[in-house]
């Protein structure tokens, strides 16, 4: 079937599932392929449970006559250029965040300030990838007048791949670390994964949000005819960075103080970037402040939780050496009468520089003085070479520690890949 005719069909049942465990009635199911599974053996399960029609690219000679299996010669693709098609309906500003770090708080920021004035949609939890990005916008529900789309990589070309299923108008890059370089191979090619959402709009005509502090993007602004900069004064948008405390405090250019609910100075970078968006969208301070000052994160992203006597920093959704670094920072840069401590986890996929990145944490926070917990194998492999710090191969020997040792009024940080799941301490602590 081609697209436009799908097309048709989506336009009548337009919910879309690609797990029969989660069937809606009258939805379009798609089915997926995996290195596990195989959708199209599920097909008839889901018409079953309720699909109106199933999208396959395989069909068994029993099923050959059933009209509600509609076949095509690959999903995957199929449910992309439904996406595509889609988002070409719409007449609608579409704004796609990509980085290493920050993009999702910046995301959830940016939904919050636009919702002030438009009905705005916005990637739903991590649906960032070549599956979850289509069904994005595919969920996009009518009305919207703003659609934001996250946009996640681990390697060369899948930027470019996604700008290609979105065609965003506006763009923005957070910032590039040293993130899943095990998939990237290098720093620089980093650099060119997250250029190809620029390369993408400068060849069709958009534009981007781009902070002048940061020195690599900055340079990168040069190729845009009139870039929307952020950062330093005298740009588009300029916010200023109060002493550092538990919250993130900033000044306005109107010369207001506001407090928000994240902490440290990494996620300052995350609120100029919202706030620069929402000013180029006419949004008006009273209810910019209002949108991000009371934005709480959740989901293990820079959460603060109050445990008893101990003040936890929750930052355990995903961790690389870029992230990891910054937090520390924050934390170590922090006023905080209570006893501090850094609670850190293994950084996964990091291939060949692991084990340099691993040792230059460790460093960063003994050389701070910071007492410090290290967690996973990883860090584990330079335990000789920080007597000062404590090591845990296995999480389970830190969470018995934990247990048995009891902390009080101390302020803790924890940071780690999601793999690792630093959250299931809270429990001990």
């Amino acid at each position: 079937m081609q697209t436009e005719a799908l097309y048709q069909l989506y336009k009548q049942h337009p919910i879309i599932t690609t797990d029969t465990r989660k069937i809606e009635h009258g939805s379009l199911f798609f089915a997926l392929k995996g290195p596990r599974f195989n959708g199209n053996e599920y097909a008839t399960e889901a018409l079953q449970k309720g699909a109106e029609y199933a999208v396959v690219d395989e069909i068994a000679d029993e099923n050959k006559a059933n009209e509600k299996l509609i076949l095509v010669d690959d999903v995957l693709t199929s449910l992309q250029q439904l996406a595509n098609h889609h988002r070409n309906q719409m007449k609608i500003p579409v704004i796609a965040i990509t980085g290493s770090n920050g993009k999702t708080t910046t995301k959830e920021l940016l939904y919050q300030v636009l919702s002030k004035n438009y009905k705005t949609f916005a990637t739903p939890g991590n649906f960032n990838n070549h599956i979850g990005l289509p069904i994005t916008i595919l969920q996009t529900p009518a009305g919207t007048e703003m659609l934001i789309l996250e946009m996640g990589d681990n390697s060369l070309g899948e930027v470019d791949a996604l700008c290609k299923i979105a065609n965003p108008d506006l763009g923005l890059i957070t910032n590039i670390g040293k993130d899943h370089l095990e998939g990237f191979g290098s720093f620089e090619n980093n650099i060119r994964a997250k250029s190809e959402l620029f390369n993408y709009l400068i060849q069709n005509g958009g534009n981007a949000f781009i902070p002048s502090k940061d020195d690599i993007l900055f340079n990168m602004s040069k190729r845009f005819k009139e870039p929307i900069l952020y950062g330093k004064e005298g740009n588009f948008s300029y916010l200023k960075f109060n002493e550092e405390s538990v919250y993130v405090s900033f000044e306005t250019e109107n010369e207001n103080t506001y407090q928000s609910k994240l902490f440290g100075a990494f996620n300052f970078a995350n609120i100029e970037a919202a706030w620069c968006i929402g000013k180029y969208f006419n949004i008006p301070e009273s209810l910019l402040s209002e949108a991000v000052c009371n934005y709480a994160p959740t989901n293990n992203r820079s959460q603060i939780v109050e445990k008893g006597t101990n003040t936890l920093l929750l930052d355990a959704y995903n961790a690389n050496p870029s992230s990891v670094s910054a937090v520390l920072q924050s934390f170590i840069n922090m006023k905080n009468p209570k006893q501090k401590l850094a609670i850190l986890g293994d950084m996964l996929e990091l291939g060949e520089i692991s084990s340099e990145e691993h040792f230059e944490i460790a460093k960063q926070a003994c050389n701070a003085k910071l007492t410090s917990f290290f967690c996973g194998s990883l860090f584990f492999e330079h335990k000789s070479s920080f007597p000062e710090a404590t090591f845990f191969e296995k999480k389970e020997e830190l969470a018995a520690f934990l247990q048995k040792r009891k902390l009080e009024s101390h302020f803790i940080l924890l940071k780690g890949s999601r793999g690792i799941k630093l959250e299931t301490l809270l429990d001990y602590l």
